[in-house]
Order: C-alpha cells, then structure tokens, then sequence
C-alpha cells in the first residue's frame, strides 16, 4: 500500500475523533459550567444585597444606640426641654446621619420628640395606594413598632429592633433601642424610633453598587424550595428567603430576595435580575472554535498531504526554513533532516548546538525560579519582558499579567511621580542603583521593597534594559511605623502626646492660613485631681486620667482631636468651627467630666473640669500665641472651677 494511503487511513479517523470528542465536551462539561458560573454570580448579587442592607440596619441601629445610651437623652425623656432637640437633633443633622425619622417615645408610647425629613411624596417607592398625611404616617410607624415589641422592656435595655418593613405600603427601615443612661444600666424609659423610606434616590443608589437590575416587589408567596439566607451581621431581626433561579427567556435568569419581620409575616421582595452572560458567551465561543479548529484540521492536513508530494526536492528549502524558525521563536525546535549526506550531517551539528543552548538556559531558568528574591528585565522604555515566580508572589499578579506591562503601572498612586524617581535617577546614571520602592499589590495593598537594578547593554555598548533583583521590606517598614506611632501616643490614656499636639497643631495652623478657617483650641485642667493621688494612691489617679480620656473621646465628633500634654492637661483641636461650637463643645465636656467616677471602691465626685478657649486667627496669630491665650484662658476659668471661659485680652 503507498505511504500516502497509509498516511491517509492513519490521520483523517483520529482527525475526526478528536473533532467529535471536543464537540461532546464542550456540550456536556464546559456549557454546564458556564450555566452553573452565572447561577453563582447571580446569587452572589443577592447576597450582596442581603449584606448591604443589612450592614444599613447595624449602622443605624449603632447610631440610635448611641443616642439612646446616653445620659441627655435619658434626662430629656423624663424632662422634655426644647435644648435638647437644638443642640442634638436638628434637621442638619437628622439628614448627616441618613434617617428620614427619629421618634422619641416616653414610657407610655406617647411622642416627646419628632423629627421627620422624608424624601417628597413622588420620589418614594410606594406598593399600592397611600395617603396618609406625615402624621398618620408617624402614627403608622409607633403601631408597628409596638406591634414587634419595640417598648417590651422584659428583656431590659438589650432589647431593640432592626427590621425592614412595609408600613402604609412603603418599603421602610426601622430601628429601635430603649433609653437609659451612658451604661445601659438604667431601667428603660422609653424608647427611640428611626430609619428611613426607600426612596428612588436611594434605591439607585443600590443598583449602582450592583452588576444585576433591581426591582423592589410587594410580597408574595413562598414555597419550601426557598432557601433562608443568615445574617453576617447579627443584628438584624428579619429573616431573609432566597428563591430558586428562574429563566426568563433564553437570555436572562431572575432570582427573588424575600424579607420577612421578626414575626414571620412577609414584608417586600426584591427581584434581582441578571444575563446569562457567561453562557452565552461561551456557547457562542464554542461554536466559533469547533468551525474555526474545523477549518484549520482541514487546511492542515491538505497542507501535509500536498508536502508528501515535495519531500524530497524541497530539503534544502524546509531545511532554511527551520533554521529561521528556531532564530524567531524557541531553542527547543529542531532541523528534522536526519539523511546520510551533506545536508544531515548539517542538520545533527546544529541541533547539538541547540541542545548545548537549552540547557544553559534551563540551568538559568531553574535558578531564577528557585530564588526567594524576586527578578525582572525591563526593556529601555520600562516595559516588563521577563520576571520570575517569587516576583509574581510577592505581588500577587500573574506572571502573564506582568509580562509586557511598563512596570510604572505597579508604583503607588499618592505620588507617582516620586516613586519613579529612583527608577530615572538609574536610568540616567548609566550605573546600577539600590533604592527602596513602594509597590502596588494585585489585593490593592501597597508594599515596600528595595530594588537593585543594573544595566544591559548591547554589544555596541548601547542601552538594551534593565534587570534586577526586589525584595520584601514590608515588615521592616511596618515596624519603623509601630515605633512612630509609640512616639506620638500617651502610654496611660491612648490619646496624642504633647509631641503629637504640636505637629498637629502647626499643620492644623498652615492649612487654617491657606483657607482661611477659624481653629478653636480648648485647654483643660481637672480642679483637685491632686486631692485624688494624696487621697486614693496614684493607681486610681492613673485609672481617673483614663476614664477622662475615654468620656473625652466619646464626647467629641470627628475631625476634632484630643491630646494629654501631661500630668491632668488635657487640650482639644477643633477645626474649622463655627461661631458657637467651640461653647457647645466646652459644654458638652463639662457635662460629660463632671459626672461621678466609680473606681475601686471609691466614689469621685469631686473633681471637675476647667476649660480655657482660644481662637486662632481671632487671639493669636501663631500655635505659641494660641497656646498662651488657651492656657490664660483655663487659669480665668480655674479660679471659680467647673467652667469654661473664652480668652479675653489683658485691657
């Protein structure tokens, strides 16, 4: 039988095999991966709804316990007064915090303070008809609340509520806690009532944050394919029920996100919709490579059976043609002209040739990659041709994804262009440089290494690139900065130490004089704390300093920063305040310091706060000056004890 026949029998039964195969796979095993991949995008997008609206009930149920927890709102529910909802609850702040609602009830259910900010009637998400007025809309929202046992104080002060609802037909977030005092100690009071409506603004706010379309549903019946969803957070009483998917059409799948309250009745649904993207996609791919590798099996073996026709007169042709070959693209091809002439014998030196070069540049290659130290050869204009796998696993990338990349792309972002610096300064010296680089990580996290680079040349001398070695000095750099902070921090209380307080309050100045910002400066001192060592031993007077140092903290709001200068000095930064908050805050502090301190067995409640106020530009043009006007100002306010005065000039 002729060679070509034989050849012929040999490679068209095995083409179409291996044909048939690829296309029984790619029906039974990659489409049902792709449909299996878009049912977990798809419920992962559900999930994430889930986590996001749960994550909106604990931080507003943080912010109401805040409140609640707090002795002026305890004081205010027993004995209402207007300066309360002045200073702690206006509509300003009502809209900061995000609720569209805050309800104060006393112990009997009735309203002792409202506050009521909804978004205007046509942007609400409304299921149905509702025409209730904003009171009977608030009287709605106190009825249900009873309803889930917002006031059952069985439980005591633990006991609130987190819940999505819908009230007079509107998808609503309440939650509530009872009121008591600074330690939840208290017997509870009453309670506060807040949240929000589900409006079109936030509702598109939800699904910017999602690859999938949102539609907020009435509810609707469940059946017991539903799978209960849990709570990451734990602090949400709802009970969350997650449909099977469903198709809608060929294209698109749906699943159902139900909620329930805490008593099991349905609520309101949302219908997440998303693509059948990847199995489309794939489904299309697949039926492009079974033609495409169709066309190419055909035209590869028409190719090889005409070259049989040409075996011999075109040796010395094929054998150029492989030579280039192996020039263009890889040492590991070789001639495959084995004859007993002229030719062959060419054709066996240069393929001892090619495997001499293999193996040095395996040996190469095996040192690279079992190196710690990771490696890289950039080209002249910084663009990553080769790296090696310790490289790739210190910064999280894969190899690929490097390769062919300028390397500026892996620099931190706060200052690029000084991060290049060390990169150019080698470049231009013609010498080889070890410098310290910050690095972005595929995880978004910025690491520090020192790199060592040199330089290749060609072998006319010119610049061809760069190579080098990097290695990790995060951990070095992470602990120059644990002994930074040890040297900006007070050891006792937590609070910046006096070096902290004068950095920042010359920075603090700077940025004031180039905005032209008012600063307030607060200087406090604490009346017969001395009274306090002489008395209890300095143990306890070290564990008052902290307990003023934590209601400190928890008195102020952010930006405004608190520092112990030393002893029973305390000061406090306030920003760009306004025309009364450095008062509201002095104040707050007094009614927060002079509250009786429990601490081994002893009872304080002697010690009372002095609070000297200076304002830059207003006292003193410079951080000495504002500093002497505060310190002035606390000794005014120190002869008469358990004060505040503002720095008045001497006439």
């Amino acid at each position: 039988m002729p060679l070509r026949s034989r050849l012929l029998r040999l490679f068209l039964p095995l083409l179409i095999v291996s044909l048939g195969g690829i296309w029984l796979l790619s029906e039974s095993i990659l489409l049902s991966r792709f449909d299996r991949e878009d049912e977990r995008r798809l419920q992962e997008e559900a999930l994430f709804l889930q986590n996001k609206l749960d994550f909106e009930l604990k931080r507003h149920l943080d912010i109401v316990h805040t409140y609640a927890w707090w002795n002026a709102t305890y004081r205010f529910i027993q004995k209402p007064d207007d300066d309360f909802e002045r200073e702690n609850l206006d509509h300003e702040m009502l809209d900061d915090l995000g609720f569209d609602f805050v309800l104060f009830l006393d112990e009997r259910g009735r309203v002792a303070l409202r506050q009521w900010s909804p978004a205007a009637p046509g942007q609400r998400v409304l299921f149905g008809a509702s025409s209730a007025s904003d009171q009977e809309l608030a009287q709605a929202l106190v009825r249900r609340a009873l309803e889930l046992g917002a006031m059952d104080f069985r439980h005591g002060t633990g006991h609130s509520l987190s819940e999505l609802l819908l009230v007079d037909n509107l998808p609503t977030l309440l939650v509530s806690v009872p009121i008591s005092d600074n330690q939840g100690s208290a017997p509870p009071k009453g309670v506060i009532l807040a949240g929000y409506f589900l409006d079109q603004e936030r509702l598109g706010g939800l699904r910017e944050q999602m690859n999938a379309d949102l539609l907020p549903q009435p509810n609707a019946p469940t059946d017991p394919s539903w799978r209960a969803l849990h709570s990451r957070t734990g602090t949400t009483r709802n009970q969350a029920l997650l449909s099977p998917r469903r198709f809608l059409g060929e294209h698109r799948q749906q699943v159902s996100l139900q909620y329930l309250s805490s008593r099991g009745e349905p609520q309101l649904r949302f219908d997440i919709t998303t693509p059948r993207q990847l199995y489309l996609q794939g489904e299309k791919t697949i039926n492009f490579f079974l033609g495409t590798s169709l066309l190419v099996a055909l035209g590869a073996f028409l190719v090889g059976y005409l070259a049989l026709e040409l075996w011999v007169l075109r040796r010395v042709q094929r054998l150029n043609r492989e030579v280039a070959e192996v020039g263009r693209n890889s040492h590991s091809t070789r001639l495959s002209d084995f004859g007993n002439d002229e030719l062959g014998q060419l054709a066996g030196e240069m393929n001892q040739m090619l495997e001499r070069l293999e193996h040095s540049e395996a040996r190469d290659r095996a040192i690279l990659q079992s190196m710690r130290d990771g490696y890289f050869e950039i080209d002249a204009r910084g663009v990553i041709l080769t790296v090696n796998p310790a490289l790739c696993q210190l910064l999280g990338h894969p190899c690929e994804t490097l390769v062919g990349h300028p390397y500026y792309e892996l620099l931190g972002e706060d200052d690029p262009a000084r991060t290049r610096q060390p990169f150019q300064r080698a470049m231009q010296s013609g010498a080889g440089k070890t410098f310290a680089v910050p690095l972005q990580r595929a995880d978004g996290s910025l690491g520090y290494f020192e790199a060592t680079v040199s330089l290749v040349h060609d072998l006319q001398g010119e610049l061809r690139g760069y190579r080098g070695i990097v290695r990790d000095v995060s951990d070095q750099v992470a602990y120059q900065q644990q002994l930074l902070e040890m040297a900006y921090r007070d050891p006792l209380t937590g609070l910046g130490n006096r070096k902290a307080f004068e950095e920042q309050l010359g920075q603090a100045l700077f940025r004031a004089g180039n905005g032209g910002a008012e600063i307030a400066l607060l200087y406090l001192d604490l009346d017969r704390f001395k009274e306090v060592n002489d008395r209890f031993g300095h143990d306890i007077g070290d564990a008052l300093l902290r307990t003023v140092a934590e209601r400190l903290r928890n008195t102020l709001r952010q930006p405004d920063k608190a520092y112990r200068l030393g002893g029973d000095e305390f000061a406090v930064l306030l920003e760009d305040s306004q025309a009364n908050s450095p008062a509201r805050l002095a104040e707050r502090l007094l009614a927060a310091l002079v509250q009786p301190i429990a601490l081994g067995g002893e009872h304080i409640d002697f010690v009372t706060p002095s609070i000297g106020i200076a304002l830059y530009p207003r006292h003193a043009g410079d951080a000495e000056g504002l500093v002497r006007a505060a310190d002035s100002a606390m000794y005014q306010a120190k002869r008469q004890r358990n004060r505040y005065c503002l720095y008045q000039a001497s006439p």
